[in-house]
C-alpha cells in the first residue's frame, strides 16, 4: 500500500500546479527495510514527503535528478550501501549491509505530460472510491518497443489501459497487474521479449484500510488518533447527531450517523473494512456485531469482557458457529491498561490480522 501521506502530498502538488520529482524504489538486493513501493516526494528546492527526511540524499537527488529528467524521461539511478559515499542512502532506505536499492526518479506535475499514466493520481483515486488498482512500469530495458517509463494500468472491474506495447510484452504485463490486483501483492518481475528483455515493477494500489469505529465514548478517541496516524480512513459511528461527538473526532475522515442496517452498507463497499464495537450499550452492540458478522468486514474487535461478547452470539443465535473475524476481547497482549495503550493493542491486531502475519516475535523467524 502506498503511504497516504505521500498520496495526498502528490494530490496537492497538482492542484498546485508545482512540477515536482517523484522517487520510486524498483528493486532492492539483500536486506533493506523498505521494500519496492517506498517513495519520496521533492521539489526543485525541498523534500516534501516520502522515506526521507534530512541529510544529504534528497539533495543529491533534488539536483541531479531534476537535471536529469529535464527532458521527461525517467532516470534510474543505483545506490549501494557497501559504497561510503552511499551512508545517507543506507539511512533513508533502511539498508542493510549489503543491500542494493534502484530508484526510478521521473518528474511530475509538469504541463503537457498530462497524458502519461500517473501512479500517485491513481492511488488517490483508489483511496477516495475504496477500490483496487494495479499499474506495471518498465524501469530497464534492451527490448525494441518497450521503454523505459512505458507503462500500463487497471482499475478493478475496468479496461487495460496505458502505453503502447508490443503486443507479447502488453500480454505479459497485463497478466501480472491482474493478479496484483486479486492478491494485493506488489513485486519486480523480469521478462523476454522479442530481441531483448525488460524489468518491470508490477504495484498492487490499494486503498487504505477503513477503520469503522462504533462507539462515541472518550476511549475511542485515542484508537481514532492511532489509526489515523497509520494512513487509516476512520469513519466514527453513531445514531446520534450530536455536535459534541463530531468535535470530540475532529481527527476521524468521517462521522457517519446511521442505523445498523445503514451501515452494514457503508461496510461492504469498502476494500477493507475493519470494525471496532466499543459502544457500552449492550444492546446496540449487541446489533453492530450482528451486522458486521453478516458483511464482508475482515476484522471485527469487540471491546468488554470475553463473556460478554459470549452472550450476544447467542442471544444472535451464532454462539454454535466461530467466526474467525471475531475478536474479543480486542487487542494483542501487551499489558496494556490506559485508553491509549489498549487503543495501540487494538490497532495492533488489526494489522496483524489483516497481514496475516504469524503469531510469532521477529526475533523468533529465522
Amino acid at each position: 500500500m502506498t503511504e497516504r501521506s505521500i498520496v495526498e502530498a502528490a494530490a496537492r502538488l497538482r492542484r498546485q500546479g508545482e512540477p515536482h520529482l517523484v522517487a520510486t524504489v524498483v528493486c532492492v538486493h539483500g536486506a533493506a527495510y523498505r521494500k519496492p513501493g517506498a517513495r519520496m516526494l521533492l521539489t526543485r528546492f525541498r523534500w516534501i514527503a516520502g522515506t526521507a527526511s534530512g541529510g544529504g540524499l534528497e539533495g543529491d537527488l533534488s539536483h541531479d535528478a531534476w537535471l536529469g529528467t529535464r527532458e521527461g524521461a525517467p532516470v534510474l539511478v543505483r545506490f549501494d550501501a557497501r559504497t561510503p559515499a552511499d551512508a545517507d542512502v543506507r539511512a533513508a532506505f533502511g539498508l542493510g549491509c549489503d543491500g542494493i536499492v534502484e530508484v526510478m526518479v521521473e518528474r511530475a506535475g509538469t504541463p503537457g505530460r498530462s497524458d502519461r499514466i500517473d501512479p500517485l493520481a491513481l492511488a488517490h483515486e483508489c483511496l477516495r472510491a475504496q477500490r483496487r488498482a494495479a499499474v506495471a512500469t518498465v524501469f530497464r530495458s534492451d527490448a525494441p518497443g518497450v521503454a523505459v517509463g512505458a507503462r500500463i494500468a487497471l482499475r478493478s472491474g475496468g479496461e487495460l489501459f496505458g502505453d503502447a506495447l508490443p503486443d507479447a510484452a502488453r500480454a505479459q504485463l497485463a497478466n501480472d497487474v491482474r493478479a496484483a490486483i486479486e492478491d494485493g501483492a506488489s513485486a519486480t518481475r523480469s521478462y523476454r521479449a522479442e530481441g531483448g528483455g525488460f524489468d518491470a515493477f508490477v504495484e498492487a494500489l490499494l486503498p487504505p484500510p477503513r477503520l469503522f469505529v462504533l462507539g462515541t465514548g472518550h476511549d475511542a478517541v485515542p484508537v481514532v488518533e492511532a489509526a489515523r496516524a497509520l494512513g487509516w480512513d476512520v469513519a466514527v459511528c453513531t445514531h446520534e447527531p450530536r455536535v459534541a461527538i463530531r468535535e470530540r473526532f475532529s481527527r476521524a475522515d468521517e462521522v457517519v450517523i446511521a442505523s445498523p442496517t445503514e451501515l452494514a452498507l457503508r461496510v461492504d463497499e469498502c476494500d477493507r473494512a475493519v470494525a471496532i464495537v466499543m459502544g457500552h450499550d449492550y444492546e446496540l452492540d449487541r446489533a453492530h456485531v450482528g451486522m458486521l458478522v453478516a458483511s464482508r468486514a475482515r476484522y471485527i474487535g469487540v471491546l468488554g469482557p470475553r463473556a460478554r461478547t459470549t452472550r450476544m452470539l447467542a442471544d444472535l443465535g451464532l454462539g454454535e458457529r466461530g467466526d474467525a473475524r471475531i475478536h474479543a476481547p480486542l487487542g494483542l497482549p501487551l499489558g496494556a491498561e490506559t485508553p491509549q495503550e489498549l487503543a495501540l493493542a487494538a490497532i495492533a491486531e488489526i494489522q496483524a490480522a489483516l497481514a496475516r502475519a504469524p503469531d510469532v516475535r521477529l526475533r523468533d523467524v529465522a
